[in-house]
């Protein structure tokens, strides 16, 4: 745990025994989900968690989550932060809306490598491809950078 968590722990739980009350701990990952079905008032929802280095499909079903899937290397946040900066696509507003952005204006599909593996995803042959081959494309004008935002778009 780092510096900043461990301080925050040592605050909760001398605040918990100075008023003699329990110290629950909350899964981040839920709280989100949960705030989610309270907001929606969904029952049994299936939902694309993608917080921070997390990129799970996880269901609610009886009473308890199950994650039937999840990333097998990076979060897909993750690409698409290092996707927008190997580009040089600006980080003002973030780098997903601005890919998006761009997307709009792609025209031409390239294909991007892609791994399912039963229900994971893998996003780092996409980061791989964009280093390597993407450079070469763009240099001879095999595609814009709006192709690849397009393309990216596309296979997600």
């Amino acid at each position: 745990m780092g510096a900043p968590l461990v301080s925050v722990a040592v605050v909760a739980r001398t605040v918990a025994q100075l008023w003699n009350k329990p110290l629950v701990g909350v899964n981040h990952c839920i709280g989100h989900i949960e705030m989610g079905r309270l907001i929606t008032g969904a029952t049994s929802p299936t939902v694309l968690y993608v917080s921070g280095g997390n990129t799970q499909v996880i269901a609610y079903s009886e009473h308890r989550y199950r994650i039937f899937g999840e990333t097998i290397d990076i979060a897909v946040g993750n690409c698409l932060d290092r996707f927008a900066r190997v580009l040089k696509i600006s980080n003002d507003p973030s780098p997903g809306y601005n890919i998006e952005q761009m997307a709009k204006r792609g025209k031409k599909l390239v294909e991007l490598p892609y791994t399912v593996k039963g229900m994971d995803v893998s996003f780092s042959g996409i980061l791989s491809f964009i280093e390597d081959v993407a450079h070469r494309m763009l240099a001879t004008g095999e595609c814009t950078p709006e192709d690849l935002c397009f393309s990216l778009q596309v296979m997600q």
